[in-house]
């Protein structure tokens, strides 16, 4: 199997992982959203920790903190990174346990639509006619959802916008995936210690066992994917890894509707339907310019 094989198939195992995670979180739909945002922070820090204790990266780890440590900019960058993914993982849990799994889902559809919009805004990127359309055609698929359902769908932004400003963010820091997914833990652990020891009023032992041992696994959830994800992305070019993404929305919105039974009506599948074409061309403009890319390096 070849590298770039490799690559894929850990991109394409990271994103069924993401786009079953609803049924995860779903089983704790009974534990406030504030309260397994906080369990998971905690949990993802003790998972992360033995992660890189038992994969000997100790060493690299302390590294990776002086670098950090050095530059302002980095430390400022992370310090936010880790305040943008903190949005988006309290909104999606929010989302699936209130019965908005569907509105979650469109926010992940929109997401790479986000990113390329926050690409002109922050980085002065130029767009190909392709993006262009992609990006009037998904506006188009918002707006006529939020005329026929006479709601902003808060969720979907949130999701897509936080996660975009997180990748964007990101950018700025050199931190390997491990390393930056534990750096970001510690500093959200403060405010989950406080949320559990201060402001939660309701004890562990008011769940199940289950429940129990699901938030106690919620760190392995949240690492797997994530460090699955940057072994993909560093054996396998982006382009190509760009066309699976949206499997895990996709997963999402069929759960969503055939196992939540969350209403999808008429009105919300045009909506969709908008969305849908605009990324599909989104992908299609990707994919050629990708390989007119490669074509131009051949020839030189």
């Amino acid at each position: 199997m070849s590298k770039e094989t490799k690559g894929i198939l850990f991109a394409l195992l990271s994103y069924l992982l993401w786009g079953f995670l609803s049924l995860y979180w779903k089983l704790l739909s009974h534990v406030e959203a504030y309260q397994s945002f906080s369990y998971r922070i905690v949990w993802t820090l003790v998972t992360m920790s033995f992660y890189i204790l038992i994969s000997n990266r100790t060493k690299f780890f302390k590294s990776q903190m002086k670098t950090l440590s050095s530059s302002k900019k980095a430390s400022f960058s992370i310090l936010l990174a880790g305040i943008f993914i903190s949005i988006n993982w309290v909104t999606y849990i929010w989302a699936v346990g209130h019965g908005q799994a569907t509105e979650a889902s469109l926010g992940y559809y929109m997401m790479p639509l986000a990113s390329v919009l926050l690409s002109i805004i922050f980085l002065k990127e130029k767009l190909s006619l392709a993006a262009k359309l992609s990006v009037l055609l998904a506006f188009c698929g918002v707006a006529y959802l939020v005329f026929q359902t006479g709601h902003v769908p808060f969720v979907s932004l949130i999701l897509a916008l936080s996660f975009s400003i997180y990748g964007l963010i990101k950018k700025n820091v050199t931190l390997s995936s491990d390393a930056s997914m534990l750096v970001e833990a510690i500093i959200i652990l403060p405010l989950a210690l406080f949320y559990i020891l201060v402001i939660s009023k309701t004890p562990l032992s008011h769940y199940t066992f289950t429940e129990n041992i699901l938030l106690a696994f919620s760190g392995i959830v949240t690492a797997i994917p994530l460090l699955l994800f940057a072994e993909g992305v560093k054996r396998a070019p982006l382009n190509k890894i760009g066309f699976i993404q949206y499997i895990n929305p996709t997963i999402q919105l069929c759960i969503a509707v055939s196992i939540f039974k969350e209403p999808f009506d008429k009105s919300s599948f045009l909506g969709f339907l908008l969305i849908w074409i605009a990324i599909f061309l989104f992908a299609i403009g990707q994919f050629l310019e990708g390989k007119s890319i490669k074509q131009n390096e051949l020839m030189e």
